[in-house]
């Protein structure tokens, strides 16, 4: 089971691709340039933890499977309420 759930954020993406260079298994830019998610039997694992830090946009949201926690990016307490 993967330890973590990826939510992206295409209208924000910029089309950098930095996600796409770290992690290719899971990360790929589409005709419209805007990032996706490739279908693939991996576990997501620490590399898609740094793809998602390696957008200067912060596109890509990774949640514990478990818990739900947003791990990345970490929630600004003004967010929060």
């Amino acid at each position: 089971m993967s330890k973590f759930r990826i939510e992206l954020n295409q209208a924000k993406c910029q089309a950098y691709g930095r996600c796409s260079l770290v992690a290719p298994a899971f990360f790929e830019l589409g005709e419209d340039r805007k990032v996706r998610l490739r279908v693939s039997n991996q576990s997501p694992d620490d590399v898609v933890m740094k793809a998602a830090k390696s957008c200067p946009y912060r596109v890509i949201s990774i949640f514990d499977a478990e818990s739900g926690e947003q791990l990345f990016p970490m929630r600004r307490t003004s967010e929060l309420s």
